[in-house]
């Protein structure tokens, strides 16, 4: 499951410029939808029903008292369900409008909003002005590498499930007094991360998903550390520094394939700190991609399994396909589907969790 904020100077300037109206997204968000099959045109929903796009628009612009010309006036966000996680629940619409609702519920619970008098202020779902609508094709894009390598054209439909939901929602809430910003450098206040785990955490719940990184013994919790140390890494990459989607699904898959090693963690930072002086719009450069491929594995996961016997190694794990960052997107890596990893993942977990003496205290929620 990847739910994703859009950032607009990134993942298209000008459909999702949240500066002035939302006029420009709404046309964008219907012409990628199949209204012939929408009884009177209303494409988006929420908790109160179903709207036309005229109407979602009018809602979202008329919300904005308080706000400045140059202020956010909306934020659109993205839930992408796994393939193996659409297979589960049979990509049945019914099921993802009611799942997206819980996510608007996360959304708001992920706010840490304080009152005049220091007391926290708590906001519901129903405080918000949003609206979705589900699509259910991905194309691929002129500068994707399956089109760069002439194997895929321009505009074409990608193979497999792709449904994935689009999400608008006011940077106001309905009295228009809090500003609601999921982009934020303060974490503190509204974390991506969080609210992307726990969307994972609902999808799991309310469909019994077994997914493969429900809980995790505390024999796992440095492991866990190296690969959130990645994921800040990156999200700092892509945010900050405009590092595309391809290069980070790159690096992911390289970060299983190297065992998460402190060596390649350090090669991640220092290539941070190069990509803070000149952007990293343009990707890695070889030389980076060398120094990555290139990192030396930590003795001690070399040994592991030797080590641990049948103790719980959530690193291998990952390189069974745990890819939940990046949800659907990430079931393509180098141009290879990895249909059914998901599955593969969570099997292979049962198995080992079988032999693990069970207890409630070591138990990491995540």
């Amino acid at each position: 499951m990847y739910s994703k904020v859009i950032n607009p100077e990134k993942d298209g300037r000008i459909a999702f410029n949240n500066k002035g109206s939302s006029a420009r997204l709404g046309n964008y968000l219907e012409k990628e939808l199949d209204l012939v099959k929408t009884p009177h045109g209303k494409v988006f929903f929420n908790n109160d029903g179903h709207f036309t796009k005229d109407e979602m628009v009018k809602s979202i612009d008329t919300n904005v008292k308080g706000l400045t010309a140059d202020d956010d006036k909306f934020y659109s966000l993205v839930l992408s369900p796994s393939q193996a996680e659409l297979e589960h629940i049979k990509n049945d619409p019914q099921k993802l409008r009611a799942f997206t609702a819980e996510c608007m519920e996360n959304y708001t619970q992920n706010f840490v909003l304080k009152a005049k008098d220091g007391s926290l202020k708590k906001l519901s779902e129903k405080d918000l002005v949003w609206f979705a609508n589900i699509e259910y094709d991905r194309t691929f894009k002129g500068d994707a590498d399956e089109v760069k390598s002439g194997e895929k054209k321009q505009g074409e439909r990608k193979e497999g499930l792709q449904t994935h939901i689009h999400i608008t929602v006011s940077a106001r809430d309905k009295s228009m007094k809090i500003t609601l910003n999921p982009r934020t450098k303060d974490k503190l206040r509204f974390s991506i991360i969080a609210w992307s785990e726990k969307n994972q955490q609902t999808f799991d719940t309310q469909f019994g998903y077994d997914s493969p990184k429900k809980s995790f013994t505390n024999q796992s919790k440095e492991a866990w550390n190296k690969v959130m140390s990645v994921e800040r890494t990156l999200t700092t990459f892509e945010q900050k520094y405009g590092l595309p989607d391809a290069d980070c699904i790159k690096i992911r898959s390289m970060a299983v394939a190297q065992d998460y090693s402190q060596d390649f963690r350090k090669n991640l930072k220092e290539i941070g700190k190069e990509l803070k002086k000149v952007g990293g719009k343009n990707g890695l450069n070889s030389e980076q991609w060398e120094r990555l491929g290139n990192s030396n594995p930590d003795e001690r996961s070399q040994n592991m399994e030797q080590e641990k016997g049948n103790s719980f190694d959530l690193v291998g794990s990952f390189k069974q396909g745990f890819h939940f960052f990046k949800g659907a997107e990430l079931a393509e890596t180098e141009g290879k589907e990895l249909n059914g990893t998901f599955r593969k993942a969570g099997n292979h977990l049962r198995k080992r969790l079988q032999n693990i003496q069970k207890s409630t205290d070591n138990d990491i929620s995540i």
